[in-house]
């Protein structure tokens, strides 16, 4: 009496909270017995068998156990059972993922036909001709495979597929009835183009092969399936085209997308750092894109194009340094205006990059190299400033950087008014109080847009670090600081390569023939064969025999005489 006297006053003693921790305990410890159990059984059926645990054994009530004790546990999973045939009726398991799998498919396709089932002697045979004569009577789903691992089962049942369980058979039959939740073909939301296709990828990967493949209809685009993540089991396809892509460069990714050991992938991005030979580097070495028409346009060129289930974003192996600065704008308007664009991108890098760090030089270290009636100017401006043009730099970005931030986070409708309105408000009040230079604001606002000018968002993330060497190398030495920051930058990018592509290509190594599609773009019929430095098998992409222009006086004469003829 005692001992329950003193039970009871421990049991009163707990609090709710501590309750809900013992019942927590006692769900686990279940939980984790029953998995126990199963693994013994299935220790003791396998024990003096030639198969290892991870084997299917045959048996139906075996495989319902086994599920019902591990991930039969979980409420999206759901384990049925029924019988083949209505004469013979012949114990069957049945699992699949709720909510991944189409129950239609599940339904009709499979349990109504194998249950309604009434030829008799067709079922009277051994369990691994029920097995196959089921895969090809029976079930009307398009893809049904067979398999045997647990360790391959769980991972596809896991993915959406219908897994059957037929005893007497030895192998597990698994049913493609994946249907999966996802978002409808929209727009591209980073990078916009005026002119071309307005379709991007969503986060389905068989959905993105599918705009890839009616692009591309020739039998000679590849896709090689890759399953990287130990935990997630995520899809990957490495896209090429075969007898234009190197084949030595699609080796080469494969290999180093096998000896990835991840616990799992969600982003593009994890595989673009594997990907990359210089992961360090500011510089992204692999390009990400959202556009079809973008990695089909790669694909083309004889790059390789990643696609990675769960991520609307595609990569495209090996990218070099002018490849993020092309858009699909400059295949889709005339030579003229597209070397037009590329020029203006370069002067706004130049200027995003240059203008601050030159302001604070010359007014800070070598005023002396400027125009005296420009010094004057400037002194005026600055005669109430009590900040040197370092701190007026610093808290002029600072401002730019936390105004971009709060424009990402926010809906895009307050998005725009923030930009806008906190733009002019800042700028008005903080030049009226007499923080900073009223030419400090005008060089900032060039040099964001400047910066931003950079078709491929990632690009201009180093050219924004790189700003503020460049800043504090010009408040250091001058001009001296700001020559030798880029010649350490271009020493750097030229010596960037990835999978024996030099990232300066056609600059460096200079190759004449490819400079037709750099800066200046050349017309589209010169630009007849493919990037040298992809080394591909058929450097052409037109036909020898290029159809030139016929002469307009000609045309009409004829068009005329054939007038008057008729």
């Amino acid at each position: 009496m005692e001992t329950m006297k003193t039970a009871q006053e421990s049991l009163e003693g707990i609090s709710g909270v501590d309750i809900g921790l013992v019942q927590d305990l006692i769900t686990e410890t279940k939980t984790f017995s029953k998995q126990l159990e199963t693994l013994v059984h299935t220790v003791r059926q396998s024990h003096g068998a030639t198969q290892s645990v991870d084997i299917y054994n045959g048996s139906v009530e075996d495989a319902y156990n086994y599920l019902k004790n591990t991930v039969g546990q979980s409420p999206d999973i759901n384990i049925r059972r029924f019988v083949l045939g209505r004469t013979q009726q012949i114990p069957a398991v049945l699992v699949f993922n709720d909510g991944l799998a189409d129950n239609q498919m599940i339904d009709q396709d499979t349990i109504a036909l194998m249950q309604r089932y009434e030829d008799a002697e067709s079922l009277n045979m051994s369990g691994s001709a029920i097995h196959q004569f089921v895969h090809d009577s029976i079930v009307s789903v398009g893809h049904a495979t067979a398999e045997n691992k647990w360790s391959k089962l769980l991972p596809k049942m896991m993915g959406g597929n219908t897994l059957v369980f037929i005893q007497g058979a030895a192998s597990v039959l698994v049913l493609d009835t994946v249907k999966y939740p996802a978002r409808a073909i929209e727009r591209p939301g980073t990078e916009r183009a005026v002119k071309g296709p307005q379709e991007s990828f969503n986060e389905v990967v068989l959905t993105q092969m599918n705009l890839v493949r009616r692009r591309i209809k020739s039998p000679k685009l590849h896709f090689d399936k890759l399953t990287i993540g130990t935990l997630t089991q995520t899809m990957v396809i490495v896209a090429h085209i075969e007898g234009v892509t190197n084949p030595e460069l699609v080796m080469a990714i494969k290999r180093r997308l096998r000896g990835a050991k991840l616990d799992g992938v969600q982003y593009s991005s994890t595989l673009g750092s594997i990907l990359s030979t210089h992961p360090l580097s500011l510089f992204p070495q692999v390009r990400s894109t959202e556009r079809v028409d973008v990695a089909v346009r790669d694909l083309l060129q004889g790059k390789v194009v990643i696609l990675v289930d769960n991520t609307p974003f595609s990569i495209s192996v090996p990218s070099t340094f002018m490849d993020f600065y092309q858009t699909t704008d400059d295949y889709t308007v005339s030579f003229w205006t597209a070397s037009m664009e590329r020029l203006v991108r370069l002067f706004g890098l130049f200027v995003g990059l240059l203008l601050p760090p030159l302001y604070v030089a010359f007014v800070s270290v070598n005023p002396n190299l400027l125009p005296l009636k420009l010094i004057m100017t400037i002194a005026g401006s600055r005669e109430d400033i009590p900040f040197p043009p370092l701190l007026e730099v610093l808290i002029m970005w600072v401002i730019i950087e936390v105004l971009r931030e709060a424009a990402i986070r926010l809906p895009r409708g307050l998005s725009t008014t923030l930009g806008t309105v906190g733009a002019i408000v800042v700028g008005t009040a903080i030049v009226k109080a007499g923080i900073v230079d009223s030419l400090m604001i005008i060089i900032i606002t060039l040099t964001a847009l400047g910066l931003f000018t950079s078709p491929v968002y990632e690009m201009a993330t180093p050219w924004r670090i790189l700003f503020w060497v460049l800043v504090f190398a010009s408040y250091i030495f001058g001009l001296y600081g700001i020559v030798l920051v880029i010649i350490l930058i271009l020493t750097h990018l030229a010596a960037l390569e990835n999978f024996g592509v030099a990232y300066l290509s056609p600059f460096g190594p200079l190759r004449m023939r490819d400079l037709k599609d750099t800066w200046i773009k050349f017309p589209e019929f010169t630009l007849a064969k493919r990037p040298s430095y992809l080394r591909t098998l058929d450097p052409r992409k037109w036909g020898k025999n290029i159809p030139r222009p016929m002469k307009s006086p000609q045309l009409y004469s004829t068009q005329k005489e054939r007038l008057d003829d008729d």
